[in-house]
């Protein structure tokens, strides 16, 4: 085998001289002829292939020939294939001459040649510029998009003819227009696989032809726009020619006169209204539309579609015949009807009222009186049928002493009569001679002119007096009590009051006269006595509307020392009587007492205060120790003594604790101002445990004590803010490590009720009694460990603090000698969520938990 492969075996031994002399034959043909070394070579080779040649036989020749045949043929078709290579290389020279020459040719020209491949969207290419003669965009991407540069009817006629140039190979040439106008010639092409579109500006008579074109297309499309729409207007529309014959009709006005279609339409002549039908004069309208343009319109009825209507027929004289359209109008008609029978059935209603009604109109003519009216002036219904003006009617009442006298009767006419240009509605107080009061209410018409009222109150204002006498006794009563007191009716405002209540509250007499709303009064009060919730209390009792009012009552003291008892009394009529009794005298002693509480109340205040101040001012000096303390520990400034390093450690356990009390001290003052925020995560209470333990491994170890840590078998998770349950584990433990003696036990586990996590720390230290276990939680109460070291007492109180906080409470269990046991019950799911019945928040941390 020949191959020269990794896998390529040894040459048979019978061809390895064949090899030898066609290798030998290859040299010679190869290499060139050297006259220098020509007598040389022939003085060595020749008996050297002479020899080889006697040593291998004819079949080994015939190989070699046969070979050396192959290798002419080889060198003969490689010199063809170069010369052929040298032809193609010519032949692409003179295309792309050609092509470059077609492309100049091309550019010669403004215009835009586009180019697409196949049915595709996108152009291939885009050749050529329109070198100013158009308003185009300048780079090709927003040549390709003619709707950035044409106008939306010459895109989408131009849109369409791509379309069916792409699909069907349909050639076009039209005329389209650019955005400013520009009329420029779209020509279409379909060259093979590929579309083009060439666009050019156009001068000349061209220019003309083509824009007698674009104009022609675009009014085709507008008449066939509007052909359309009309065909499918919902009302009949027709045209007739001249001789007033149907030439055209809708699809409406097929359907209305039920015809096969339109060509029945005009070949029988079918009319929607019969032209024998008599036309209504009363009915008929005539608009002039233009100089030339006339139309007519009158109200026609006919039955279409089995059902009787009434139509209005407009018709438009044209040029050549005219056009014309039907509105049905038989609902308006039935509204017109429907309307005279509303009219007639209220001037039947206003007929049988006692107020005394008149309508003039626009004209201020008598249009409609009631019975009311005749009876009250004892006009005669006759003269009033004959429509009187408003004039007349005035004058026929003051010629009968019916109306009220007037130094200028003139004057007061004309006035009157004013009400005709009024917008506003006018009302007025007649006083007739013969005693009778009327309100008189004059107020514009919708339909124009003017609608009187006249309403007889003579026996009201009778009324209006005997109820002023009465009010008059009982005000004569009020104003003698030395209690203050004031009536709120049911709208709110104020009715009676007395001289005592206007002294009470300082507020003027005329005020409180003219009726005012309690709002407007509770604001004037609330000058003096600024308290919000019991005015608003009182509001809600005065302006309530409900069934079951109660009444309450409640004590007052303002700023001038004066206390005051009031009582809030609901009466059966609606309205709400308020008093107020002065308490002064007997409210001395609840005074000094409630001052001396305040003063206990400010001292722990300012004790609070002191201490918050005094545990800032002391935190930065306090870090300043710790600080030296490591230095000096470290050895920063120099070597120390062995009683040095005892000092320096005594040092810094001091000022832990100290900074331990200080972050206690603040947490505190953060907690009563309502700072302290929480930030809740999903912990695992395994984990909690845990890490509380640690960071009390080393004083547990010192001690010897053990720790007993009860993790619940469930698991289970709480959601809080970690750092502070940590914070208060850590103060739970440090308690019991504090009061248990060497080599005992202390316990510490959770366990899960229901939506409740218990957290609970338990010691066999010396225990509390009942005297002291009361105060436990409160601030600064403490009491000796086992060593004698008595801490801050702030310990337990930042624990019911933190777990106040998480809306959880905590319990403690001690007795001498026996331990003591605390326990925290949280809400698992964090505040809010639990079901159980936890006690209320105090004021003081209930800011806190918004976070």
């Amino acid at each position: 085998m020949l191959g020269g492969g990794p896998q390529a075996v040894a040459l048979a031994p019978g061809l390895k001289p064949v090899v030898v002399l066609l290798a030998g034959l290859i040299v010679l043909v190869a290499m060139p002829p050297q006259p220098a070394l020509a007598h040389t070579a022939s003085d060595t080779l020749l008996p050297y292939i002479v020899g080889v040649l006697g040593s291998i036989d004819l079949i080994t020749l015939a190989v070699a020939l046969v070979a050396l045949t192959i290798l002419a043929w080889a060198l003969f078709a490689t010199r063809r294939l170069e010369r052929a290579l040298d032809r193609e290389r010519r032949r692409r020279s003179e295309i792309e001459a050609q092509l470059n020459e077609s492309e100049a040719l091309l550019t010669a020209e403004p215009h835009l040649l586009f180019i697409w491949r196949g049915r595709s969207d996108v152009v291939e290419r885009v050749v050529g510029d329109m070198r100013g003669t158009c308003t185009c965009p300048a780079d090709r991407n927003g040549q390709a998009w003619f709707p950035g540069w044409l106008e939306p009817e010459s895109v989408a006629t131009l849109e369409a003819a791509l379309r069916d140039l792409k699909l069907r190979g349909t050639a076009f040439n039209i005329g389209v227009k650019t955005l400013a106008g520009e009329l420029l010639e779209a020509d279409g092409r379909a060259a093979g696989g590929l579309a083009t579109l060439r666009l050019r500006p156009l001068a000349g008579e061209r220019r003309e032809v083509t824009k007698l074109a674009h104009e022609s297309r675009k009014l085709s499309r507008q008449v066939e726009r509007l052909t359309a729409i009309l065909d499918n207007a919902p009302l009949p529309i027709w045209l007739r020619d001249a001789n007033h014959r149907i030439i055209w009709a809708n699809q409406a006005y097929v359907h209305a006169v039920e015809a096969e279609g339109i060509t029945a339409v005009v070949r029988d002549h079918i009319e929607l209204v019969p032209p024998e039908q008599p036309q209504s004069d009363a009915l008929r309208a005539r608009v002039q539309l233009m100089p030339t343009v006339t139309s007519e319109r009158h109200r026609r009825h006919t039955v279409i579609n089995g059902n009787k209507r009434a139509l209005d027929i407009v018709s438009v004289r044209l040029a050549e015949g005219e056009a014309g359209f039907a509105l049905d109008v038989t609902a308006m008609e039935e509204l017109e009807k429907e309307l005279r029978r509303h009219v007639r059935a209220h001037a039947s209603t206003l007929d049988k009222l006692a107020t005394a009604i008149a309508i003039f109109g626009a004209d201020q003519r008598l249009r409609f009186s009631n019975a009311a009216f005749a009876e009250l002036w004892g006009l005669d219904p006759e003269w009033l049928a004959q429509a009187p003006s408003d004039g007349e009617v005035l004058d026929k009442l003051r010629a009968m002493r019916m109306l009220p006298e007037q130094a200028n009767y003139r004057e007061w006419r004309a006035r009157h009569l004013e009400v005709y240009k009024a917008v506003d509605t006018r009302e007025d107080w007649w006083h007739l001679p013969d005693g009778r009061t009327l309100r008189v209410i004059a107020e514009q018409h919708p339909f124009g002119g003017v609608t009187y009222l006249y309403e007889n109150i003579t026996e009201q204002i009778r009324l209006e007096s005997q109820y002023n006498e009465l009010i008059g006794v009982q005000r004569e009563t009020l104003d003698n009590l030395k209690e203050a007191l004031a009536l709120f009716g049911s709208d709110g405002r104020m009715k009676l009051f007395n001289p005592a209540y206007a002294a009470l509250w300082g507020l003027d007499h005329d005020f409180l006269a003219s009726e005012p709303h309690v709002d407007v009064v509770f604001s004037a009060c609330r000058q003096i006595l600024p308290d919000d919730l019991m005015w608003d209390e009182i509001k809600y009792a005065i302006t309530s509307i409900d069934d079951g009012r109660r009444p309450f009552q409640g004590r007052i003291e303002r700023p001038d020392r004066r206390i005051y008892d009031f009582a809030l009394v609901p009466l059966p009529d609606g309205n709400t009587l308020l008093t107020y009794t002065d308490v002064t005298d007997s409210t001395r002693i609840e005074r000094a007492l409630r001052e001396r509480a305040e003063a206990l109340e400010t001292a722990d205040r300012l004790k609070t205060d002191f201490l918050s101040n005094v545990s800032y001012e002391l935190r930065t000096p306090l870090t300043n120790i710790i600080g030296f303390a490591d230095s000096l520990s470290l050895g920063l400034a120099g070597d120390l003594s062995l009683k040095q390093r005892e000092y320096i450690q005594d040092i810094l356990a001091s000022s832990a604790d100290l900074l331990s009390i200080i972050d206690a001290i603040l947490d505190l003052t953060t907690i009563d101002a309502g700072a302290m925020e929480l930030r809740f995560t999903e912990m695992d209470i395994a984990d909690l445990l845990t890490e509380a333990a640690g960071m009390l491994q080393s004083r547990i170890e010192k001690r010897n004590l053990t720790l007993q840590v009860e993790i619940p078998e469930e698991g289970g998770t709480l959601v809080a803010d970690r750092k502070r349950m940590l914070q208060v584990l850590f103060n739970l433990l440090s308690n019991a490590v504090g009061f248990s003696e060497d080599n005992s036990t202390i316990r510490m586990g959770a366990r899960n009720e229901g939506d409740t996590v218990v957290l609970w720390v338990s010691d066999l230290g010396k225990g509390m009694d009942q005297e002291f276990q009361k105060a436990a939680f409160e601030r600064f109460r403490a009491r000796p460990g086992v060593s004698g070291h008595r801490g801050p007492g702030l310990g337990l109180s930042l624990v019911k603090s933190f777990v106040e906080l998480h809306e959880g409470r905590v319990t403690l269990r001690s007795r001498l000698g026996q331990g003591t046991t605390v326990v925290c019950r949280l809400p698992a799911r964090g505040p809010g969520s639990a079901a159980q019945s936890t006690p209320e928040v105090p004021e003081r941390l209930r800011k806190a938990q918004v976070r």
